[in-house]
């Protein structure tokens, strides 16, 4: 369990543990358990709570007593009874879940949007009916007084030569009653833009008008849905609507402009984000119907009370990312509104109170924003910040979850979050309130951690690190191999075995195994760790002795490493063309001293693609190269002219010597060991010279 420390107090985030391979056997499982402390004292808040992939969306049944999670991949939707803490039932469908409702008051009676334009409606014993949309859908919501199933489409799109007419583009939402049976007349809106915002040129004309959310007060029958257009419309559900094109109920009675209110408010990048950041995104109604939060593009999300077209206040996000869900919590006064890097909470109305005991905050809470007493932590301005919620994958969607006596969970402390990853992630925040009654035991653990000392320093909160959070990797008990290092190790027979498991581009294999076999296909590697290791140590203390002083740059120590090039740059170093500038700035820059440090960056001048690259710098080598070997003929000539300078000379008429000074065959004893051995002519006449000038001398 991993600890998130605020101002305000700790945040239990309960799925941070290590991530466990589907195909372990229950065996192995337990063998874990033993030798691993962190799976052993881990928290497991409901069993089989992940998605082989990702998960998108969560829904708690009216009766708080299931929970409902769609995902991938194959796409499917799992039901948990919270009861039982364990997984009912899992359904697999035919196409990804854009959306989720539950009708009824448990999982009998299930609407799930498809990313295929299909409504499924589910009963207990599995897949009931499929309806087909015209469009795409994007948001559903059920309305109980007219038992209309609401869907927020993505729009008809209409030619340009019909804007240029005159005709503006309409969005439409889907009513389809489930009462009777069959569609009803859609409710029709038009594009409060007559070109789009933040398209470059300004003359991109709207041809396609959408609805993004859509929300119904639980307090009276008001409809609202938020457009592309930074546009809330609402429509009142009670007024009786008819079928024909024509009724004026099948449109809005009311507008509200999001996105003029939220203009030059957050951190929106048109660079890195597409779309307009007016569009309202997520939309909300508290209990008691007065409040509306509306959440955008932009990572904006605004406060309304319901009697005033201006906003109470605007919250930004400082990442600038969408705002996909927004909730009110009634039993702490705060508001969650989420993008898909954190939760943030933050009070809804400065001095927002939270009760001690549960039934207290119930009595207490008036169904709105009244007069409240002040309480720890939650005290504050209007929009301050309660806490931020950090997961370790991206959000989106996330619930709070109740129990039977709190199914909207309108007084629980307890987050759960979908993403993308396998796992979904749940967190407790006792800020928010206590734990549901199904797992009360938190309160418990939490107490427990409490009591315990050194789990996090105090003083850090609020400071530089407001937080904690950790990144676990993928399985830690497994190592992941790409197919290069498979062939590299010699066990392409382990491949298709359950030794080799594949998982994207590689297989995972479990690190002991790895170890032994690497130990085989490796043997001496070992020995070469612990050669290089003595030779570190070795150096590090060499490097702490005393080093002679040094005076000059002609005394300066030789590297060890590509001593040719460094001695190239210190004599171009002196020059003061360009040219020498570039060397001496490589020279003494520190980010370049590996290059004559580690060996590692060593250069092989004599291989084929060196010669290649520098066909200028091998010429001047083998120059460089045949001024040695001539230097070294002259003073190997100097050794002979030494000898006869010495007092050996040479006796004239001597056959015998005359052949054995020529040919070289003479003892070495008489002529000693360094003797000159040539038979060109002109190395002898030039020798000769050399000797005749040193008898002179």
């Amino acid at each position: 369990m991993e600890i998130q420390e605020r101002k305000s107090g700790k945040i239990y985030s309960l799925s941070s543990t290590t991530a466990i391979p589907e195909w372990l056997s229950d065996r192995s499982r337990r063998n874990l358990a033993k030798r691993d402390s962190q799976y052993r004292h881990r928290v497991t808040l409901l069993q089989d709570l992940e998605m082989p992939v990702a998960s998108t969306k969560a829904r708690q049944s009216p009766d708080g007593r299931f929970l409902i999670v769609g995902g991938t991949y194959s796409p499917r939707i799992r039901c948990y009874e919270l009861s039982e803490m364990s997984m009912k039932f899992e359904r697999y469908l035919d196409s990804e879940v854009v959306d989720l409702l539950v009708l009824g008051e448990d999982y009998g009676k299930l609407a799930i949007l498809g990313a295929d334009r299909t409504v499924s409606f589910h009963a207990p014993y599995g897949n009931h009916a499929t309806i087909r949309m015209p469009t795409f859908g994007r948001a559903m919501a059920y309305e109980k007084t007219t038992c209309d199933l609401l869907v927020v489409s993505s729009g008809k799109r209409i030619s340009p030569g019909t804007v240029t007419a005159g005709q503006q583009a309409t969005g439409e939402v889907y009513r389809f009653n489930l009462d009777e049976g069959r569609f009803s007349e859609p409710l029709a809106f038009t594009s409060a833009l007559k070109q789009k915002k933040g398209v470059d040129g300004g003359d991109a004309r709207v041809l396609q008008l959408g609805g993004s959310c859509i929300a119904v007060s639980p307090t009276h029958a008001l409809t609202a849905i938020g457009a592309e257009d930074g546009t809330v419309r609402f429509w009142d559900n009670r007024v009786p609507v008819g079928n024909g094109p024509s009724d004026k109920h099948l449109s809005p009675f009311l507008n509200l402009d999001v996105a003029s209110a939220t203009s030059g408010y957050g951190f929106f990048d048109d660079t890195t984000n597409n779309g307009f950041p007016g569009e309202v995104t997520s939309v909300c109604f508290d209990s008691s119907g007065l409040h509306m939060c509306a959440g955008t593009r932009g990572g904006n999300v605004a406060l309304y009370d319901m009697r005033s077209s201006k906003p109470l206040f605007i919250k930004e996000h400082q990442y600038g990312l969408p705002i996909h869900t927004v909730q009110f919590h009634s039993g702490s006064g705060t508001i969650l509104s989420s993008d898909p890097k954190l939760v943030k909470i933050w009070n809804a109305k400065g001095s927002a109170t939270s009760s001690s005991s549960e039934g207290q905050r119930r009595d207490d809470w008036n169904g709105g924003f009244g007069d409240t007493t002040d309480s720890e932590g939650l005290g504050g301005a209007i929009g301050s910040i309660v806490a931020n919620v950090e997961g370790t994958a991206d959000f989106t969607h996330f619930i709070t979850s109740g129990d039977s006596r709190d199914p909207s969970g309108q007084h629980s402390g307890l987050l759960l979050c979908t993403g993308e990853q396998s796992k979904v992630q749940s967190f407790y925040c006792p800020v928010l309130g206590a734990a549901p009654q199904w797992c009360s035991f938190l309160d418990n653990i939490t107490e427990e951690l409490e009591e315990k000392d050194g789990m996090l320093d105090p003083s850090t909160a609020g400071g530089a690190t407001d937080g904690l959070v950790q990144t676990e990797t993928i399985y830690e008990d497994y190592k992941f191999l790409t197919r290069a290092e498979i062939d590299q190790l010699g066990i392409q027979n382990l491949v298709g075995t359950p030794l080799l498991r594949g998982y994207m581009h590689g297989f995972f294999i479990h690190v002991g195994l790895y170890n032994r076999i690497r130990a085989v296909a490796k043997p001496f590697e070992y020995n070469e760790y612990r050669t290089q290791k003595i030779k570190e140590r070795m150096e590090e203390k060499r490097a702490s002795r005393i080093a002679p002083k040094t005076s000059g740059s002609n005394n300066q120590i030789k590297p060890k490493v590509n001593p040719e090039l460094a001695e190239r740059l210190q004599s171009k170093a002196s020059d003061r063309s360009k040219a020498g500038k570039l060397a001496k700035n490589l020279v003494e820059d520190d980010r370049f001293g590996g290059l004559f440090s580690n060996p590692d960056f060593e250069i092989d001048e004599e291989a084929e693609d060196f010669k290649l690259r520098n066909p200028s710098g091998v010429s001047a080598k083998k120059v460089r190269k045949d001024r040695d070997m001539d230097s070294d003929e002259e003073e190997e000539g100097g050794d002979d002219d030494y000898g006869e300078s010495s007092g050996f000379q040479k006796v004239e008429g001597d056959d015998e010597d005359e052949e054995r000074w020529d040919d070289g065959s003479g003892d070495d004893d008489s002529y000693g060991s360094d003797v000159y051995e040539s038979e060109s002519d002109e190395d002898g006449l030039k020798g000769g010279k050399v000797r005749q000038k040193a008898i002179y001398i």
